[in-house]
Parts: structure tokens; sequence; C-alpha cells
């Protein structure tokens, strides 16, 4: 028996869902978890990243400001900018049921906190993307996940119902926010759980998984 039942609408986050995102482990294996940790605390978990995110800040703005902030750290924070569009790789596993989930009649969107410009990049870089029927992205709207205005963005231009749809993100505070809508939630904490988490809603079975 199904979980739940009548879905139509898919709404998938990006990073650590679609897309690998872990630069903290990228920094700690090459300068040590210390550097690691500074860059985490004073950069990607910073108020200017969010700003970035919700398209108030560009990324040129960001870098410049934070080398400003850790000279020390310049050339850290330098790699870091020139490797985060390397690090943005897709999880094949779960790109791979894009196309299973669009054929079986679902619509597919993405509501996920993203700059400007690396959204563009990987955008045009994969064609997975062309699968989704609407893409709200945070930098394009000044306001980022867990705000209630990007997903009241969501379901007013793409007349998604959200007692008709599930929300999959990899943050609780995200999750949340989209259960208090009514949408059916996956807390995805691991990305390799995607396709069971599908499954637990009946919207693949064992054969559909690939």
């Amino acid at each position: 028996m199904n979980k739940t039942s009548g879905i139509e609408n898919i709404v998938f986050d990006l990073g650590r869902v679609l897309v690998k995102w872990y630069p903290e482990e990228y920094l700690e294996k090459k300068y040590g978890k210390d550097v690691s940790g500074i860059i985490t605390d004073r950069v990607l978990n910073s108020r200017e990243w969010l700003e970035m995110d919700r398209g108030i800040l560009s990324e040129e703005e960001l870098w410049s400001k934070k080398i400003s902030e850790l000279k020390e750290l310049e050339k850290v924070i330098l790699d870091l900018k020139e490797r985060t569009f390397e690090l943005l790789e897709p999880f094949d596993e779960n790109v791979a049921l894009l196309p299973v989930l669009k054929q079986k009649g679902y619509r597919l969107f993405v509501l996920s906190n993203f700059s400007k410009s690396m959204f563009r990049k990987i955008r045009e870089r994969y064609d997975f993307f062309n699968l989704f029927d609407g893409l709200v992205v945070s930098s394009d709207h000044f306001t980022i996940k867990p705000e209630k205005r990007i997903y009241q963005i969501l379901i007013e231009n793409f007349r998604v119902n959200p007692e008709k749809s599930l929300f999959i993100d990899d943050k609780l505070e995200n999750v949340v926010t989209a259960a208090e809508f009514g949408f059916h939630v996956i807390h995805l904490r691991e990305p390799r759980m995607l396709r069971n988490g599908l499954a637990e809603f009946g919207i693949l079975t064992m054969d559909n998984m690939v």
C-alpha cells in the first residue's frame, strides 16, 4: 500500500540531493581540519553567502569581501573559488531517476538556494535540467529557503498543489516549512537514500530502480 496517494508533483532541492556539494571535505583533505573549519564558519556559513544565494550580493563581491577579511587565507579562498564549479557534480544514481519519474507522468520541479552565475553554469552544463517543468532558484527571486515566500512562488507560478506534491531536501528546516504548506516531504539525510524514499511513497517500485 502506498504511503500516500495522488502525488502529481515532485520538488527537488539540488545540493546534496541531485548535485554533490561537499566543499568542507575538499578543504579538510587539502588544507587540514583547522583551516576547513575557519573557511566553513567564515565563508560557507556566513551571512554574505546567504546574501549571495538571495541575489543581493554577487559572487565576485562575496569572494572579494572574504579575501579582505581573511588575508592570511587568501590562497585557500581563491582555490575554493576556482573549485566551486568542479565540486558541483551530479549524483548520477539520483539524476538517473528523473527520466523514470518523468515517464511515469510526474511533474518535476527544482526549489533551491543558489547564486545566479553558479546556477547558470551548472544549468548550461547538465542536460538533466531540461526534464524539469519549473525551476525556482533563490537568487532570481531575492528570497531563500526556509522563508515562506520562495515556496509561495513555486506554488503560485506553477500551480503546484502542495497536497499533491512531494518535497525533497537535505535540510530539516526547509522540510519543516514545506510541511507547513501541506507538502508531503522527505528529509534526505543521505543522497543514496533517495530511491528508497521514493519507493516508500509508492512513486517507484524496486523494478523501477536503475
